[in-house]
């Protein structure tokens, strides 16, 4: 009997450091911070279904605060409550490593320095549909090795064949966690909200005719410059963009649609009122034409910073955009944090070459906002 009750007595204190070093071990391998993380999104519209028109792309850039092996995953992972919205269709998507976005902030932690790497297999990307326990979740496979310090970047879009992403239905905040994995195990991670508007869309409209006239009129989504004449003055039209966060900063960006093909501008099925390929336009110069747009600084005292070309100093000039999510342009964002929500009036200007046909002309102008977290 005292060599039973000897024998517990040694059993207990080791049973003991067994369950402290357990504990000690199960701590140790819990996720670490992402060290940067941003979304550039395409659309930031709700409800997007992801068919034609309603197309849903990003750009992921992560830097990772740890040392990944290759092998691993990196997963986007949304809401509980939003199952079916973020992807629509489960399945395959395309997956692209890239090495530059339009948010790049040079300099910093949120410039991408390199393409996702993969691990001697293609990247693989998916997406599933979340249910009793699960979330929607974007699953980028076959990811080689991550060198902390070092951000890269990789962009996503619907597969060919299967599957196909979406926004959830509701305006708003939305939190999203971003991981990098191995063997299934979160190693860095990071959680941060995403804001989703009703309509992300500005319509803007003109009319050229022979009889010259200027009516502007301002509305939430849509700007009208009026009547333009074949050769004559410029028009301009104008709203608003706000912006408010609380994370490291934010980002505009526009790109539009033009005539389908060749360059951003209003449209009329006949005749392109263009964009055109130089950086900025004088509309004041009798020989310019085209369609642009500038920026007022939303905070003189603070640091939102208009890009270059899309400064509102200069009356009569306007910056240039180009066609679809894969031209757009900055032209506006903050590094650093913000005390209040800041306002930023938009300015289109657009003149017609002389020989422009009479009718309706149209641009629809995508606007996306993000944050750097």
């Amino acid at each position: 009997m005292k060599k039973i009750l000897s024998k517990l007595k040694l059993l207990f204190p080791t049973l003991l450091l067994i369950i402290s070093l357990s504990f000690v071990l199960i701590t140790s391998v819990q996720a670490g911070t992402l060290a940067a993380v941003y979304v550039f999104m395409s659309r930031i519209k709700i409800n997007l279904n992801g068919t034609s028109g309603q197309e849903v792309e990003m750009i992921l850039a992560i830097d990772t605060a740890s040392a990944i092996a290759s092998g691993g995953t990196v997963t986007i992972e949304f809401p509980d409550t939003e199952d079916n919205f973020w992807c629509r269709t489960a399945g395959a998507l395309t997956v692209t490593e890239v090495t530059s976005s339009e948010a790049d902030l040079s300099g910093t932690n949120w410039e991408i320095d390199s393409g996702l790497p993969n691990s001697g297999s293609a990247l693989t990307a998916a997406c599933s549909i979340g249910g009793a326990g699960t979330v929607d979740t974007i699953t980028i496979s076959n990811v080689g090795a991550l060198s902390a310090g070092t951000t890269y970047g990789v962009q996503v879009s619907n597969g060919s064949a299967a599957g196909v992403l979406g926004t959830d239905d509701t305006a708003g905040e939305h939190t999203l966690t971003i991981s990098a994995r191995e063997a299934g195990v979160p190693i860095d991670s990071k959680s941060f909200k995403i804001y989703l508007v009703t309509d992300d869309v500005v319509v803007v409209s003109a009319t050229v005719s022979d009889i010259p006239s200027v009516v502007c009129n301002i509305s939430s989504n849509s700007v009208n410059l009026g009547t333009l004449y074949a050769g004559g003055a410029y028009a301009t039209g104008t709203h608003t963009i706000s912006t408010s966060t609380t994370s490291s900063g934010y980002y505009w960006a526009v790109y539009g649609t033009g005539d389908g093909s060749t360059d951003a501008g209003l449209w009329n099925s006949t005749t392109l009122i263009p964009s055109g390929t130089t950086a900025t336009l004088d509309l004041t110069n009798a020989s310019v034409y085209g369609f642009g747009m500038t920026l007022s600084d939303p905070d003189a005292a603070e640091a939102a910073t208009v890009t270059t070309n899309f400064v509102d100093t200069t009356a009569g000039t306007f910056g240039t955009i180009d066609r679809l999510y894969s031209g757009a342009k900055l032209v506006l964002y903050q590094n650093g944090t913000q005390v209040s929500t800041e306002e930023s009036t938009i300015t289109y200007g657009a003149k017609a070459q002389s020989a422009a046909t009479s009718g309706s002309y149209t641009e629809y102008v995508y606007f996306v906002c993000g944050g750097y977290y």
